[in-house]
């Protein structure tokens, strides 16, 4: 099972970190701005078309332990650096992690790692350059909302090196475009240009033409975490619980969070002003 919440331990962890790291190549760049609380992370390996070393996963995997800590951050912007997003696993880390006990835990590792980006307090944004491949799909997966190039795409190519997604990314897919086109998109391997990303809602916009994407991205983002850190990850933890949890689990989320806020210093300020007009 990939999942270190299904016996693995933490020696194992340390082991395949270890391994992982003994991959290098590239690094994941973390940027924060404690001014406006987002944060920018960059895929940088633009000889490869940005794709993960091993090193580079246990760099995302450190990014995430920090951003789960930085009380004041309310977004993160994924992108890559140059024109492509990322090509997925660099075949000279897989070729060293081929064997099935390496496999395991690496899968539990990546696993482990793209839940807890999924799971930030943080509103997220992949902005898609070039091609989201692989392991590189199921990353942007992991984000809240996926921004797209009018010439940029997504493939789920797993299936075509004879494996299945087993970082999360196949579930996710599955709730946002269902279960048949989720099957078509995963058995087939094909390529999902911006258009149809959009019309099946595995993207949701496109760059207009002319603009610059991580700008675009940025502006949308701003956008999206104009209000307090407490608001903002509140609205967070409502729409992650509505879509993970059952239906009651989520109701009872929703009007804990709103406890939280009604009555806060914020609330009455904006009530007051609204009296005043």
């Amino acid at each position: 099972m990939c999942s270190y919440e299904s016996g693995e331990t933490d020696t194992s962890r340390r082991m395949i970190r270890a391994k992982l790291a003994a991959c290098p190549g590239g690094s994941i760049d973390l940027n924060k701005c404690c001014e406006t609380g987002i944060a920018t992370v960059t895929i940088n390996n633009p000889k490869t078309r940005n794709a993960f070393s091993g090193s580079m996963m246990v760099d995302l995997a450190d990014v995430v332990a920090e951003l789960e800590t930085w009380r004041d951050g309310k977004g993160l912007l994924v992108h890559g650096a140059g024109e492509f997003f990322t090509s997925g696993g660099d075949f000279n880390t897989v070729m060293k992690l081929i064997d099935p006990v390496s496999g395991s835990l690496f899968c539990a590792f990546m696993h482990d790692t793209l839940k807890r980006l999924h799971r930030l307090p943080l509103i997220s944004v992949s902005v898609i350059q070039g091609g989201a491949l692989g392991s590189g799909a199921e990353i942007a997966m992991a984000t809240d909302i996926r921004i797209m190039t009018s010439s940029s795409y997504l493939a789920f190519v797993q299936s075509q090196l004879k494996i299945s997604t087993g970082f999360g990314g196949g579930t996710i897919l599955t709730r946002l475009v269902g279960r048949s086109k989720a099957l078509d998109l995963l058995a087939s391997g094909r390529h999902v240009g911006s258009e149809e990303a959009l019309r099946i809602g595995l993207a949701d916009q496109i760059v207009p033409n002319g603009e610059s994407d991580v700008v675009f991205g940025k502006a949308r983002l701003s956008e999206l975490t104009r209000g307090p850190v407490e608001v903002v990850r509140s609205t967070k933890s409502v729409v992650m619980a509505a879509s993970e949890l059952s239906v009651e689990e989520s109701l009872d989320n929703e009007r804990r969070v709103f406890g939280t806020l009604w009555g806060s210093e914020e609330h009455k300020c904006i009530v007051k002003r609204f009296l005043q007009k």
